[in-house]
């Protein structure tokens, strides 16, 4: 069975520093691509480096809603 994770934010400073052990992991459990979700302007930059390192996330930009 293929596997999106449809909305993750894996750019949160509090995984940030394991998201790579994370991604590995969940890609060997079959999950494909990761919709990694910036909440403001100012994470874009993490979303679209993390975007450019793993083939598997798709960088989503946006304003989250709090």
């Amino acid at each position: 069975m293929k596997l999106f994770d449809a909305h993750c934010h894996l750019q949160d400073p509090r995984i940030f520093h394991k998201a790579p052990q994370l991604i590995a992991t969940t890609v060997n459990s079959g999950v494909l691509h990761f919709a990694v979700n910036g909440v403001s302007e100012e994470d874009w930059n993490l979303v679209k480096d993390m975007s450019e390192r793993h083939p598997s996330v798709i960088p989503c930009f946006g304003v989250h809603p709090w």
